[in-house]
């Protein structure tokens, strides 16, 4: 599933101890790739039902990316209706689509940390946990929030516990519960377990790990992680073994990234030199104009959420220099040189890893110069972990994996 960015709302975002519902269609990159036409109809008037079901029940979206919805109820019950009048709408719905359009949803309560209209901590993370494992019209519920509505369930509705099951990458197990009504489909099955370890075994090396550290500790210096969150995911990096347990640590974090890349950034220079390093977003499309001056982009620390970087450089005397990392492919079969050079260096070949973006260069060299090559490995991160360990782990030293 991927989280956010929205529109926020007319009611009000409440605070304290907040209910949270996320929603999530299921199969819908299927329906994307097969009925494209049908789907954008469709989506439009899932919008339409799931915003108005949230804000006559007086909840706050708070987020939305592509068909999922996050939302924040100042009351169980109120959040339990809202998911309750969604999934009634969505069952009656006439769609244009082959199939149906079916929602999960998951509900859960806690104390969360708002800030400028937005929600972050564990609360958050375990909502989400949470809806990975609902079905299509499946409601599903916290045991938090579930005793909060233990006194409230309206009438010819109620909660049917399926067990308590270990959320992926969640310390705490949940005792999970459905929400059973006539209009719900009859879904009784308990939380799919977890992939086979043979699905999810593709190993983190090195590199991988100091690119999430930095991930994180830019998104606590921007104040998207508290100091608690950010030791936690720190110490769950630099123990992981494989980049399935990588992933989900950024989770909530690329993909508030995810929307607001932009489709064209322009970069222009004439004698002067220009930088992207650091967690910098990379766009879907660059157009770079180099005069007698410099460009660096550097990906080893770059927030990737695109599959594919296409730049269009205009160099006169001047220099363009990628910086890469491992899992990004340059290709620049379409520069056009003149006197100058174009030099692509791969990165070292790690068995298995995927492609984590594609980097194609077209344009024109005069006299200048175009290269691409990897960074030079440092100990940084092994220098972190020991910090990490004598801070966290008192004296007792794990071996770094790897």
């Amino acid at each position: 599933m991927t989280l956010p960015v929205g529109g926020a709302a007319m009611n009000s975002p409440p605070s304290g101890t907040v209910t949270l519902l996320f929603t999530d269609v299921e199969g819908s990159t299927r329906l994307w790739d097969a009925e494209r036409d049908a789907m954008a109809a469709a989506l439009r008037r899932h919008d339409q039902l799931l915003r108005t079901a949230i804000e006559q029940a007086g909840g706050y979206v708070f987020k939305t990316v592509g068909d999922s919805f996050c939302a924040a109820f100042s009351a169980a019950r109120a959040g339990l209706e809202a998911a309750l009048t969604a999934q009634r709408s969505l069952a009656a719905e006439s769609w244009p689509t082959s199939r149906p359009i079916m929602v999960r949803m998951s509900l859960h309560a806690g104390v969360c940390e708002e800030r400028d209209g937005d929600y972050f901590g564990p609360a958050v993370n375990r909502a989400a946990r949470l809806l990975t494992v609902a079905q299509g019209g499946q409601v599903l519920v916290s045991g938090v929030a579930a005793e909060l509505l233990s006194e409230e369930l309206p009438d010819g509705v109620g909660l049917r516990e399926l067990g308590t099951h270990q959320l992926k990458d969640l310390s705490r197990p949940e005792r999970i519960y459905q929400v059973e009504a006539a209009f719900l489909p009859a879904r009784t099955a308990a939380p799919a377990a977890p992939r086979p370890a043979a699905q999810t075994a593709l190993l983190a090396s090195h590199a991988d790990r100091e690119r999430v550290v930095d991930v994180l500790r830019t998104a606590a210096a921007d104040g998207r992680l508290t100091a608690d969150e950010l030791d936690q995911r720190l110490e769950a990096a630099l123990t992981a073994r494989t980049l399935a347990e990588l992933d989900p640590l950024l989770a909530d974090l690329t993909t508030a990234a995810a929307a607001a890349v932009p489709e064209v950034a322009r970069i222009k220079t004439g004698t002067g030199s220009a930088s992207r390093d650091g967690a910098w977003l990379v766009p879907r499309r660059l157009e770079i104009e180099i005069g007698t001056g410099s460009v660096k982009l550097d990906f080893t620390r770059a927030v990737i959420v695109v599959p594919e970087l296409s730049i269009d450089a205009k160099i006169g005397t001047g220099s363009l220099r990628l910086v890469t990392r491992p899992g990004i492919v340059v290709e620049a079969d379409d520069v056009t040189v003149n006197t100058g050079s174009v030099k692509v260096v791969p990165p070292p070949a790690e068995p298995e890893a995927p492609v984590a973006l594609r980097v194609r260069i077209s344009g024109k060299v005069g006299t200048g110069t175009i290269t691409a090559k990897p960074a030079r490995r440092r100990g940084r991160l092994r220098a972190l972990w020991m910090r990490i360990l004598r801070r966290l782990a008192g004296g007792s030293r794990p071996a770094l994996p790897g």
